[in-house]
């Protein structure tokens, strides 16, 4: 075996430990797939008075950019939250349509609400920095100007760090215009992986990142960490970093919903991976990290599943495709093919698994491979960008406003 071969079998290697790592995780996420989706209403009556008994003035950031379709339903979910000790703050950043005449006419109806417009804004992490200034509240919730609550998503979320007491929260994503067309479809897969993965986290007491949207944080941990870096492309995941590395003790709420909606083409779909694949990338190369606890090498696993899941992917290309008549590599090909459907079988039976609480969610199986590899690929790619240094361009998803509920 010649150098080259030993490097692809390396690449193999290193991705599929990736893999069995994740496993643990993914099924204990199946096993408490609704373990988290808590009513909180039907808790004996000792607990739920507790709970009841923490009412903390919530600060509310919505950072805001060309929204005009969607912002004025964001705004009136907020507004109709059963809890109702909150103060809200849109900040509407470099917008060049009605996003904030639209968002300004909710500020005289009701005393909660703050607008403020930014001609020069520039990123989401400056958008937030500005507004946490201005803040009053105990905790902190950002939701992206997309975000449809739920009625009680923001009671759940404050009950939630209570019941659990942590000091950081992540509330659940799904996604309102699911099934427009297989893009869509496909971010399916990702949101139900994404809620597997972060209640298996919860379940181990592992890393729990927050997710850009439907966040909840106390004062104490923004001002500790110093706000959000505008200089990352995905200023959520470098936050968990610092929150993490100070130890303060985050979870994962399912009944603190929140519905989003996700691309609906594939060049939005590409463009909105690209930055977020990057932004791991990014965060893995340039970010402030320490590793003194399992805890520290847990998040890095998170950080670089991009470039694990490239890794795997380029390894097979690379033992498949080249000296494609080398005897050797025929038969090691023969071997890792099997590897690779191995792997890929783990993650598929672990998906059915949690789809299978949703019989009607069968249709999306046969989309899972497709998932995968596009996803790989685009990895892949943008660990080329990163490593050549090219630009990094946040790129904002267009929104319709379209459901499809």
């Amino acid at each position: 075996m010649d150098i080259l071969q030993g490097i692809g079998l390396a690449l193999i290697a290193i991705g599929l430990v990736y893999v069995i790592y994740q496993f643990p995780i993914i099924y204990f996420g199946y096993k408490d797939f609704t373990k988290y989706d808590i009513d909180f209403s039907k808790l004996n009556e000792a607990q739920f008075s507790g709970l009841k008994m923490y009412k903390p003035m919530v600060s509310i950031i919505v950072p805001a950019k060309n929204e005009e379709t969607v912002i004025k339903r964001t705004i009136e979910s907020i507004l109709n939250q059963t809890y109702t000790n909150f103060e809200l703050f849109v900040v509407v950043d470099n917008s060049s349509d009605n996003t904030y005449k639209i968002a300004k006419e909710y500020e005289s109806r009701d005393k909660r609400v703050n607008v403020f417009n930014r001609p020069d804004g520039k990123s989401k992490a400056s958008a937030l920095n500005f507004c946490f200034e201005k803040t009053k509240g105990e905790v902190i919730a950002t939701y992206d100007a997309d975000t449809m609550l739920l009625p009680n998503t923001l009671e759940n979320a404050v009950y939630g760090m209570n019941y659990f007491n942590v000091d950081v929260l992540q509330g659940y994503n799904s996604y309102i215009n699911r099934e427009e067309n297989i893009f869509t479809r496909l971010a399916v897969i990702d949101e139900i992986l994404v809620k597997a993965t972060l209640i298996g986290r919860t379940h181990f007491n592992l890393f729990v990142p927050v997710a850009g949207s439907n966040q909840y944080f106390k004062r104490k941990v923004i001002e500790s960490i110093g706000g959000w870096d505008d200089n990352f492309l995905t200023e959520d995941l470098e936050s968990s970093i610092r929150i993490s590395n100070a130890r303060y003790k985050s979870a994962y709420l399912g009944s603190a919903k929140a519905l989003q909606e996700t691309p609906a083409s594939y060049s939005e779909y590409f463009r909105q991976r690209t930055r977020w694949l990057r932004g791991y990338h990014q965060v893995f190369f340039h970010s402030k990290k320490r590793f003194s606890k399992f805890t520290d090498f847990d998040a890095l696993m998170i950080v670089l599943a991009p470039t694990f899941s490239g890794i795997l992917f380029f390894g097979w290309l690379y033992i498949s495709l080249l000296n494609f008549y080398n005897p050797f590599v025929h038969s090691m090909r023969t071997y890792f093919i099997s590897l690779i459907l191995i792997s890929l079988i783990i993650y598929v039976v672990a998906l059915v698994l949690v789809l299978i609480k949703k019989r009607q969610n069968f249709i999306y199986i046969p989309l899972i491979y497709i998932y995968l590899t596009l996803n790989s690929l685009i990895a892949i790619y943008t660990l080329f960008l990163e490593i050549t240094g090219a630009k990094r361009v946040w790129h904002k998803v267009k929104k319709t406003g379209k459901t499809t509920l």
